[in-house]
C-alpha cells in the first residue's frame, strides 16, 4: 500500500500517511458494517458518508516533547440518508459500532510486538 508524508515532514504528499490510512481503515470499515448490516436488516442506504478526525501531536512523534505518540481522540461522523424509521436506523448505528472490528482494535488496549528480524 503506498504511503508518504507531506513535504514538511520530508516526504513528497503523494499518498495517505500511516495515520490517515488508519482513519481510512476505519471509515472504511464502518462503511462496510452499514452496507451489510443494512441488507440483513432491509434498510435501504441512499447515501453513506463518514467523515474522519483524529490529532497527532507532531512533537512527540518527532522526539521533540515528552507524551502520547497517537491520537489523543478519534471522531468519526456518519451522515446516513435513508427513508427507513428513526428507530431502525438508530439501531444500526448501533450495531455497527458495537461490532466493528476496526473500531474494536482502537478502542481496546491490545498487545503489539514490534521485534526486529
Amino acid at each position: 500500500m503506498p504511503s508518504d508524508e507531506p513535504a514538511a515532514l520530508g516526504g513528497g504528499d503523494q499518498a495517505p500517511n500511516p495515520v490517515e490510512q488508519l482513519l481510512g481503515a476505519l471509515g472504511n470499515c464502518l462503511a462496510v458494517g452499514y452496507a451489510a448490516n443494512a441488507t440483513v436488516a432491509g434498510i435501504a442506504i441512499d447515501e453513506l458518508t463518514i467523515g474522519l478526525k483524529g490529532d497527532v501531536d507532531l512533537h512527540v512523534f518527532l522526539g521533540l516533547a515528552e507524551g502520547h505518540a497517537g491520537f489523543d481522540s478519534i471522531t468519526a461522523t456518519v451522515h446516513l440518508k435513508s427513508a427507513a424509521p428513526a428507530d431502525q436506523l438508530a439501531a444500526l448505528h448501533e450495531r455497527v459500532q458495537a461490532f466493528s472490528p476496526v473500531g474494536h482494535t482502537l478502542t481496546s488496549p491490545i498487545p503489539v510486538a514490534i521485534t526486529p528480524a
